[in-house]
């Protein structure tokens, strides 16, 4: 493996991300001083999750045309300039919103054109485990994002922790440029003969309905499991909220760090479809479970959390090596992008959804420790099994 190039991509990509979730982590805060309602604040998510799912669209889509890496720059630059803008305007539900929605646009244009560069760069002996670098960036970067936000603004200030987050990515810019540089000018010429991505494929479709089902229960999990762990330990862990941040954001993105790596490098090795299978099932029985966790000891609901995160954020690197091993490059881009349009269409109202199904089934009552958590969840766990039977479905070649 070419460990110089990935390493400027893995660092790049934390760096950028350190912002997408500080929204999220500040959310405990968030939803009494602005005086939102759990279905306002689903909604502020899913604004982010609709832009990330529309500019991963746009931006694979373009990298079979235009150079990706000079794609991925653009969005960098326009992530940069967006995060400072949440930090210095967001005061409601509107102004967050908005920026959060141009935010999460920022975060998928960065995120497409990496799955590119990673194909392109990387043979399919060891793409499970590039690929699960690549992801395993972004969800270092999504931890520090989480347990940093939350613990500044527990320290200091709501816009102290959003500008914060926001210089990182600045950091995150020019070390794309520095990684990147060599490849900015690099001429694509693709063949003419193979112009169009073949949609009816049974493998590409399995492939796609998984990885759908598996962005529902992941992007539901990212936003509200932050807020069961934050209002369950403050309540029941004695520890100060600076350590309940870390915790929180070691449960949410660090083990999906760990995931991606593992679960990239083990596909790699043992077959793409067995690690599909294992890490949907897994994710899919935890969600039914975690609802019905709320009393018990505080450690036993860090260590299922942990687990939680662990199984639903691996499918993602080894549902993307899989996708790209079955598909052209001259196509590539615009599967990735169908593929976005479905997955992360449907993932973008699941904050939303499980915000409405808390008001539903607490007759609107506002959030805290008395809070019935089994029906949100549950719906997480019936994306989780869908994702499990396609996944099973698929024919991949064991490497």
């Amino acid at each position: 493996m070419n460990w110089s190039w990935i390493t400027f991509l893995f660092a790049g990509r934390f760096l950028s991300s350190a912002v997408f979730f500080m929204y999220v982590g500040t959310l405990p805060f968030i939803l009494s001083l602005w005086g939102l309602t759990a279905t306002e604040a689903g909604i502020i998510q899913t604004g982010s999750v609709v832009g990330f799912g529309l500019a991963l669209s746009i931006s694979t889509y373009l990298s079979d045309f235009k150079n990706p890496s000079q794609i991925l720059i653009f969005f960098s630059i326009t992530n940069c300039l967006f995060a400072l803008l949440f930090a210095l305007l967001a005061s409601d539900f509107i102004s967050a919103l908005i920026l959060n929605f141009f935010l999460g646009l920022s975060q998928g244009g960065i995120y497409g054109p990496s799955m590119i560069l990673v194909s392109e760069k990387y043979v399919p002996a060891n793409r499970g485990k590039a690929m699960g670098l690549n992801i395993a960036g972004q969800s270092f970067g999504y931890g520090i994002s989480l347990g940093l936000s939350f613990v500044l603004a527990n320290l200091y200030s709501l816009q102290t922790a959003f500008l914060i987050c926001s210089i990182l990515t600045i950091l995150g810019l020019l070390i794309f440029l520095a990684g990147l540089w060599k490849d900015l000018s690099k001429k694509y010429h693709f063949k003419k003969s193979i112009f169009k991505f073949d949609k009816k494929d049974d493998n590409k479709k399995n492939l796609i309905v998984s990885y759908s089902a598996h962005s529902v229960e992941l992007f539901g999990m990212w936003a509200w499991l932050p807020v069961f762990l934050s209002i369950i330990l403050l309540d029941i862990a004695e520890l100060s909220p600076v350590v309940i941040g870390l915790l929180v954001g070691v449960v949410l993105h660090f083990s999906g760090f760990i995931a991606n790596m593992i679960a990239g490098t083990l596909s790699d090795r043992l077959g793409r479809r067995f690690i599909m299978v294992l890490f949907a099932l897994s994710s899919g029985l935890i969600s039914f479970l975690i609802g019905w966790i709320v009393d018990w000891n505080w450690m036993i609901i860090l260590i299922i959390s942990i687990l939680y995160s662990f199984f639903c954020i691996g499918d993602s690197s080894v549902l993307t090596a899989s996708l790209t091993e079955n598909t052209s490059r001259s196509v590539l881009g615009r599967a990735l992008a169908f593929r976005s349009i479905i997955g992360i269409g449907l993932a973008s109202i699941t904050p939303a959804i499980f915000g409405y199904i808390l008001d539903l089934s607490n007759n609107h009552q506002p959030i805290d420790t008395s809070t019935n958590w089994v029906y949100a969840f549950s719906f997480l766990g019936i994306s989780g099994l869908i994702a499990t039977y396609f996944a099973y479905k698929t024919k991949t070649k064991r490497i």
